[in-house]
């Protein structure tokens, strides 16, 4: 471990992401903090998205562009080629506060164990205009009852990983809940920021399939114990915030659009 000035890892994963690709790297490259390993892993985009990896390259430790599995598999692509203690993974599109690692680091430094460092998060409409922030609930043992940490926040030890597996690549949408929920289970520790991280642009793969999402959700908090009946109510409680929350988010998108 170096504790003076621990190498920090950030995985991107990409596919056709031209359009918001640029603005997620350069949030990056300019962190306050500066040992900053940066990895980004393509799907074999058929868009401009390598040209720009390509102008920033200078700043890109490793990257590679080729077919993959899915999402949770290039994650897992990245994480086996990191090099840092620390692991953070920004989705194209996503951006980080400018000194979100600094602020990681702080936090590590004053704890210096492995286990998932994450906080609160800002939502963006796709046009980037600004929806809410939301606060992670500190009390990760309700994690199962609702959405209450966010995984575009996380930054894992890579022990972390080695000891309690990477994402479950039978998940196409909740394979973040469920490593969260694993490492909830086995006793990691989880060390809330009560700050801002990461700022979450909507409109990606969970909100374009919300009925696999719940599916998966809810097959996920049975494998790891909840009861039956728990379940059953938090299932449809589930479905119900989907459609609130989409109903919401067409009006709101609506009326920015109008503004």
């Amino acid at each position: 471990m170096n504790k003076k000035n621990p190498l920090v890892t950030v995985i991107t994963v990409t596919y056709n992401a031209e359009k918001h690709l640029e603005h997620t790297i350069l949030s990056v490259v300019n962190q306050t903090y500066r040992n900053i390993e940066y990895i980004i892993i393509d799907g074999k985009s058929t868009d401009k998205t390598i040209d720009i990896i390509k102008q920033y390259s200078h700043h890109i430790s490793i990257w590679v562009s080729e077919s993959d599995n899915g999402i949770y598999d290039a994650m897992n692509k990245g994480i086996r080629l990191s090099h840092g203690e620390l692991i953070g993974i920004l989705n194209a599109g996503d951006f980080y506060q400018l000194d979100a690692v600094e602020k990681i680091i702080n936090a590590y430094f004053d704890n210096f164990q492995t286990g998932i460092f994450h906080g609160n998060i800002n939502y963006y409409f796709e046009n980037g205009l600004f929806f809410k922030e939301k606060k992670a609930n500190p009390d990760i043992s309700i994690l199962y009852k609702d959405n209450n940490i966010f995984h575009p926040t996380f930054f894992v030890t890579k022990l972390t990983y080695h000891q309690n597996g990477l994402f479950d690549t039978h998940y196409k949408i909740a394979a973040d809940m469920d490593l969260a929920m694993r490492n909830y289970n086995k006793g990691t520790h989880f060390f809330y920021l009560d700050e801002v991280i990461t700022n979450f642009r909507m409109g990606g793969v969970s909100a374009k399939q919300i009925s696999l999402s719940l599916q998966e959700r809810f097959e996920i908090i049975r494998k790891y114990g909840c009861s039956s009946l728990e379940s059953y109510f938090l299932k449809y409680k589930w479905k119900y915030q989907a459609f609130v929350n989409t109903v919401k988010g067409w009006l709101l998108k609506i009326m920015s659009q109008n503004s």
